[in-house]
């Protein structure tokens, strides 16, 4: 095999059709879980992380019928760490979610030049979308509620 045609199919592992299928799951992972149509403003849970636990809130932005914003924000982690905030597009008409910032940084492209100037990897894209699904599926496996007034 040429070293060409070599890198050529490392390259096209992640492809486009492989980011359009995560974003169709992502879709149906969130509809399912934070359901649009109730018109929920806001879902807090708690996640276990080691002994203690992470305290998970997901707020609509926007709602609207084409396309709506969803802020995940993951916070009282260690107290090192900053909190995580994902910001997430959902296109209704097209049954897509897509990342669109991961901790304040946007990420247009599919592929990245490497080495560039934010370090980013190759397919940064991909992976924040991937983290987004992993994250939903640790939800709904491990979330926990959140009852209002416990004592």
């Amino acid at each position: 095999m040429i070293k060409s045609e070599l890198k050529k199919g490392l390259n096209s592992r992640r492809g486009l059709n492989q980011l359009l299928r995560l974003y169709e799951r992502n879709y149906e992972k969130l509809i399912n879980f934070f359901p649009i149509s109730e018109k929920k403003t806001q879902i807090d849970y708690l996640i276990p992380e080691g002994e203690n636990n992470s305290e998970i809130q997901i707020t609509s932005k926007k709602l609207s019928t084409h396309t709506s914003i969803l802020e995940i924000r993951k916070s009282k982690s260690f107290i090192l760490m900053e909190d995580t905030i994902i910001e997430v597009f959902l296109y209704h008409d097209a049954k897509l979610a897509e990342v669109k910032k991961f901790n304040g940084k946007k990420q247009f492209w599919l592929r990245n030049k490497y080495p560039n100037k934010n370090m980013l990897s190759r397919d940064e894209k991909f992976q924040w979308n991937y983290f987004l699904e992993e994250f939903l599926t640790h939800t709904k496996q491990h979330g926990l509620s959140i009852e209002i007034n416990a004592q």
